[in-house]
């Protein structure tokens, strides 16, 4: 097949062919990409044009001609697609470009990436169950405060957040407490965590606040990491408007005119304002020479001997002067000679009479206060420099004068406003995250890095009181093609605050410039708990840096013990420690829903942890939302047991070798004749089991099969094991699966009147019927003293088969088996001679009397485990039961090959 990868859901070509013969998910193997851990799909993949569902990805067998595309999906947040884990797929992760430069033959350094603190793994989990965890398990907690991620420094992000282990205490060694696969304690500096048992105060660890961050704010379908503050400098930046009226420092348009949106506190102008002069030619007698003499209005140039002035006329280009002699009162009225600097000489030779000219100051800009539609105020500067003497614009109105705008000292289109509070909240701190993504510099002509700065005006207001914008100005210089990035930080009195952001000056388009800025996050500071009764809690920070991989960055995860009060050799509940117990959770179980030791079957529980120690078998999971019986059932089938629930006790019951038969049943208590029913093996049977379950080693689901010979694992079994995390474990269950369905084929039904309710859940029964060849059973008429022991006269005939061993039981008066006993023949068929030892069976008229059970060794009786006990009514129960056989056990002990 042919893997095409697409930069993006829009049509366009592939940025990567691949040729690969398989799955889709064996190839994403082959990348080393973790999807399998993901629950949610960054990307989509379609086969032929149609889409191929994430459950077909690692079973469906694409064919040689097939064409498979790649693409990655919008996900709202920063882009976690493709591009973040396909190295060289995609020339950006998390949305973010790296910095490039294009000049040839020019070795210029390279930026470093500022890699995202992003927890990906750890979720939000409002409303619903805490998880429990049962014995030693992996665990990506969930989020207790949204995750802030602001910039300590230029080149440091970081990351905290609290999440929740679960509920009770928990034993977590530093070398388990990871970011994806890569202990947090290996990172050094660059990650810090601190684990808080339940009740601790949190309010001295900054990541116990609740940062509630706009998502507005931030990465965008596009694949950038923030909002672009952009001003285009193509875009229309000068005025509109047939007349300008100018009085001082301020400038008007009429109604139909208007000022760019684009302008703001900072936008440097260019104003020209012609006014009307009157030139005449005067006399010098000195130097026998005539020059020409201006008369009219100079505001605008201070006239002084030592300072030049540019003068334009209406028919000549502009041109420098320095002023001669001048005569002005105080409102700049009156006349000025200019002096032509390259020649010293006065200016003469222009037409006598009214001329259209501009005079103004050399090296005055006018840069704006305030801008509004119509109007805007401006103050003069000279070097840099506001000009404190500047006494602004004669009052006049002009339809010839112009107004031009820097460029680079526009502002750029406004970014928000957004709501930095959800709801009705109110806070009083606030951050704003500012990003560089290709950094911050010049590229000068040998390659080295120049400074470079972007201002950046931050406007925040009240939003339910509305009215007048507050504006912050940020400058940042930097000389580096490394991201960088600002946090800044507003405290103020209590509101639901709005913010929004605009770019002073033009992006610059030159491909040595880099000066991208975006709007990376919004956040504000609500309420929040300071500590947690019940759970153990965890900090986290984690600051972006290389050590952290792409593929498992931020996937915060712990592998934790459970600390519960664990099971004595006396019955009783030692004090809490680390343990994977299974009767230790069972305990914990009961107790979460209020039961006490009596409500549990504890002389049981206690045998069963003996067995369940000394094989090792432990439970091991995170429970989320189920029920207790769920629960109970997962935890007990780790140690290959089940539960029951007896005369409402909880009872665990393990399925297990047996040598001492229970109750015994035969036609003298069965109400009806024992059904028997054989199940033969059919082609659609099936001949192998395979076993799911979490494999401690890696923490990554495994598999085991299970066979015996003969299978051809055609038709698989497929079972799940929740709480084994052990191989040898978990073939062993899945052995035990596997022999009994190849072992057990034999259901007995049959019924009883009351006798069948001393029997529990896998009681393991003799069950004798009266089929030729197959054992008999009889009343106990009388037993007495014999040389060999016991002679026992009993109610029918007894068949004996030449050259057999045969044996004799009986049910004494609590309905158990006694026996079986090597049996020899008496003097008629209704006797027997047996060594039972006393006390013997009491016959009499005052209880029903005992039953008798004979046959040969192999065939007497029908071993078999009771499934299933049903009252009917109030007199009778009917009792379903399946084949006792040791060969189902046989794999208990074993290990895998």
């Amino acid at each position: 097949m042919t893997i095409e990868v697409y930069p993006s859901l829009l049509p366009g070509e592939p940025i990567e062919r691949h040729r690969y013969a398989g799955t889709v998910g064996a190839w994403l193997d082959s990348k080393r990409l973790p999807w399998r851990s993901r629950p949610e799909q960054p990307i989509s993949v379609t086969v032929n044009g149609t889409p191929l569902s994430v459950s077909d990805w690692d079973t469906l067998p694409i064919g040689h001609d097939d064409r498979v595309e790649i693409r990655p999906l919008p996900r709202g947040g920063i882009l976690e697609g493709i591009g973040s884990i396909i190295g060289g797929v995609l020339d950006f992760a998390f949305g973010w470009l790296l910095p490039s430069t294009s000049a040839p033959d020019i070795r210029t350094p390279q930026g470093t990436q500022l890699e995202a603190a992003d927890a990906r793994a750890n979720t939000a989990k409002l409303g619903s169950v805490v998880p429990e965890l049962c014995g030693r398990y992996r665990r990506f907690p969930e989020y207790l405060t949204p995750p802030r991620r602001y910039f300590a420094s230029p080149r440091e992000q970081w990351l905290d957040f609290l999440v929740c282990i679960g509920p009770g205490h928990y034993q977590i060694d530093d070398a388990d407490v990871k970011v994806g696969d890569t202990p947090i304690s290996s990172l050094g500096d660059d990650a810090d965590y601190t684990i808080y048992p339940p009740g601790e105060d949190l309010s001295s660890d900054p990541a116990h606040e609740h940062w509630y961050n706009v998502s507005e704010v931030g990465a965008t379908s596009a694949g950038t990491a923030g909002l672009e503050l952009s001003a285009d400098p193509s875009s229309d930046v000068d005025p509109h408007a047939d007349e300008f009226h100018f009085d001082a420092a301020a400038i008007s348009v009429d109604s139909t005119g208007w000022f760019p949106a684009s302008w703001g506190p900072g936008t440097m102008l260019d104003i020209q304002v012609p006014m009307t002069y009157s030139v005449s030619e005067e006399f010098d007698p000195i130097d026998e020479a005539y020059f020409n003499r201006f008369t009219g209005n100079f505001r605008e140039i201070d006239p002084s001997p030592a300072l030049p002035v540019m003068v334009s006329f209406a028919s000549l280009p502009e041109a420098e002067y320095l002023i001669g002699n001048y005569s002005l009162d105080a409102n700049f009225d009156g006349w000025v000679e200019l002096v032509d600097p390259n020649t010293m000489q006065r200016v003469s030779g222009m037409p006598v009479g009214s001329i259209s000219a501009v005079f103004r100051r050399t090296g005055r800009r006018y840069r704006v206060v305030t801008a509004f539609e119509s109007e805007v105020v401006v103050e003069a500067v000279s070097g840099g420099v506001v000009e404190s003497g500047w006494t602004g614009f004669p009052v006049l109105s002009s339809t010839d004068a112009t107004i031009t705008a820097d460029p680079d000292t526009i502002w750029g289109e406004i970014a928000g406003p957004f709501v930095a509070t959800p709801g009705t909240e109110k806070s009083t701190t606030f951050e704003v995250d500012i990003f560089f993504p290709n950094g911050l510099c010049f590229i000068n002509d040998n390659g080295g890095l120049e400074s470079r700065s972007v201002t950046v005006e931050i406007q925040y207001r009240d939003a339910d009181a509305g009215g007048a914008w507050i504006s912050v100005l940020k400058s940042y210089t930097d000389a580096t093609l490394d991201q960088i990035g600002f946090t800044e930080r507003f405290t103020l009195s209590a509101q639901r605050a709005e913010f929004r952001l605009r770019r002073f000056g033009a992006r610059d388009t030159d491909t040595r410039v880099k000066d991208v800025v975006q709007w990376y996050g919004l956040r504000s500071r609500l309420a929040t708990r300071t500590a947690y009764p019940n759970w153990t809690t965890m900090s986290v920070r984690l600051r972006g840096a290389s050590k952290l991989a792409v593929r498992s960055e931020n996937q915060i995860n712990v592998v934790a013990t459970r600390i519960l009060p664990t099971l004595q050799s006396d019955g009783s509940w030692g004090s809490p420690q680390p343990t994977r117990d299974i009767s230790a959770f069972v305990y914990h179980i009961a107790q979460s829903i209020g039961y006490t030791d009596a409500d549990i079957d504890m002389d049981e529980l206690q045998r069963l942890h003996g067995i369940w120690s000394a094989r090792g078998d432990y439970a091991d999971f995170v429970f989320d939302e189920t029920t207790v019986r769920e629960a109970l059932a997962k935890v007990l089938e780790a140690g290959m047991a089940e539960l029951a629930i007896e005369g409402g006790q909880i009872r665990p019951v393990r399925d297990e070798p047996r040598t001492v038969f229970e109750q015994a049943y035969s036609s003298q208590n069965m109400t009806n004749p024992l059904a028997r029913t054989f199940r033969s093996i059919r082609v659609d049977d099936p001949d192998g089991v395979e076993v799911e379950f979490m494999n401690a080693d890696t923490w990554t689901k495994d598999v085991v099969q299970c066979l015996l010979p003969g299978d051809t694992a055609v038709k698989i079994e497929r079972v799940k094991l929740d709480t084994v995390t052990d191989r040898t474990r978990a073939w062993r269950i899945g052995m035990r699966r596997r022999r009994a369905l190849r072992y057990r084929r034999w259901d007995y039904q049959f019924g009883t009147e009351m006798d069948a309710l001393n029997s529990r859940y896998l009681s393991y029964v003799p069950l004798i019927d009266d089929t030729p060849g197959y054992g008999q059973s009889a009343i106990l008429l009388a037993i007495d003293p014999h040389d060999d022991g016991a002679l026992l006269r009993v109610s029918e005939p007894l068949e004996w088969e030449e050259g057999e061993s045969h044996v004799v039981a009986y049910r004494d008066e609590d309905g158990k088996l006694v026996g079986p006993f090597a049996a020899s023949p008496g003097s008629t068929p209704y006797e027997v001679i047996a060594p039972i030892p006393q006390p013997w069976p009491e016959v009499t008229l005052s209880q029903e009397p005992p039953h008798v059970y004979f046959g040969t060794l192999q065939r007497w009786t029908y071993p078999a485990l009771i499934t299933e006990i049903r009252p009917q009514g109030t007199d009778e129960v009917s009792v379903s039961a399946t084949n006792y056989d040791d060969r189902v056990y046989a794999d208990d002990d074993n290990t895998p090959s």
